[in-house]
């Protein structure tokens, strides 16, 4: 199978095989086993075209409306900040402020469940049977995160009044450039996640 990678993933990729294994002999299932390793694509479902597009939130249709508005204000402010400087104004506002906004959203999730029972009742999906969930053992070890999870979590908890949406959080890690912080907290969860699975495995 074969696996591609732009210029900055092969830099990471290869820099990462330098740090890990320097000094140590290695095989390919060990850099397989790495957190920067290509794991080939999932196929990803393909979505109905014709399906109906959810409803936007009071938020979403807030920021929608008001976007171009505070681009013009501060030509100089990233989409990130941006996205902060809307959040600033939305909590500052009244219920009354919001009304707006909330009534459009009410509008546009009444549109959403009519046309999804439309477009349900004229398709084969409501008769298809969803497939059975895994029931996930509780004891089992609790899957390690990568750098860039612990780059948001630790984003979000720093600034708990702002909401950082996953879009914004993906513009400040491109932006940002010492992930070494984080790059190490995802090496200490990875080993951590190792060795609790292993004793787990071990008691199954």
């Amino acid at each position: 199978m074969a696996y591609t990678m732009n210029k900055k993933q092969m830099e990471e990729f290869l820099n990462n095989i330098v740090e890990t294994f320097s000094g140590k002999d290695f095989t390919i299932d060990d850099i397989k086993g790495m957190d920067t390793f290509m794991k080939p694509k999932k196929v990803k479902k393909i979505k109905d075209p014709k399906a109906p597009k959810r409803g936007l939130s009071a938020w979403i249709i807030f920021t929608n409306e008001q976007r171009q508005k505070f681009k013009t204000e501060n030509p100089e402010k990233s989409t990130t900040e941006l996205t902060t400087l809307m959040s600033q104004e939305w909590r500052n506002m009244t219920d009354g402020d919001k009304k707006k906004y909330v009534d459009l959203s009410e509008v546009d999730k009444q549109r959403y469940l009519k046309e999804k029972e439309d477009y349900e009742s004229n398709s084969d999906t409501s008769d298809t049977e969803a497939p059975k969930k895994k029931i996930k053992d509780p004891e089992a070890p609790k899957k390690n995160q990568n750098s860039w999870m612990h780059f948001g979590k630790v984003t979000r908890a720093k600034h708990p009044d702002v909401k950082h949406t996953a879009a914004a959080l993906k513009v400040m890690w491109a932006d940002l450039d010492d992930k070494s912080e984080y790059e190490e907290m995802a090496k200490a969860d990875k080993e951590r996640y190792v060795k609790e699975k292993k004793e787990y495995e071990e008691n199954q």
